[in-house]
C-alpha cells in the first residue's frame, strides 16, 4: 500500500515532459491521485470516521467498512471530482 506522497508524486512523474511543464496538467494528476482515501486518512477522520477508534491490527482500511467510513469516502471523492470539474 502506498501513502499519499507517494501516490502523488507517481500521478505527477507519470504526466511530467521534460522540456514541458504544465502546471495544470501536473495539479490535475495530483488531485486525481488523492482522490481515494489512505488508511491513515481515515484514522486522522477521529470522530467523523467510526471506526477510527478501533485498534490497528482491526482496522482494515480498504476492507469493509462501516457506514460512516463509506459516507467519509464518498463524501472525498465528490470533493475531489468537484475539484477536477473546475476549470
Amino acid at each position: 500500500m502506498t501513502n499519499m506522497i507517494e501516490r502523488v508524486a507517481k500521478a505527477i512523474n507519470d504526466v511530467y515532459e521534460p522540456g514541458y511543464y504544465n502546471p495544470k496538467s501536473l495539479a490535475r494528476a495530483a488531485i486525481a491521485a488523492m482522490r481515494e482515501p489512505t488508511g491513515a486518512m481515515y484514522m486522522a477522520g477521529g470522530d467523523v470516521s467510526p471506526s477510527a477508534h478501533l485498534a490497528d491490527k482491526d482496522y482494515k482500511p480498504y476492507g469493509t467498512k462501516t457506514i460512516g467510513d463509506m459516507a467519509a469516502k464518498a463524501a472525498w471523492e465528490k470533493m475531489i471530482d468537484a475539484a477536477l470539474e473546475e476549470k
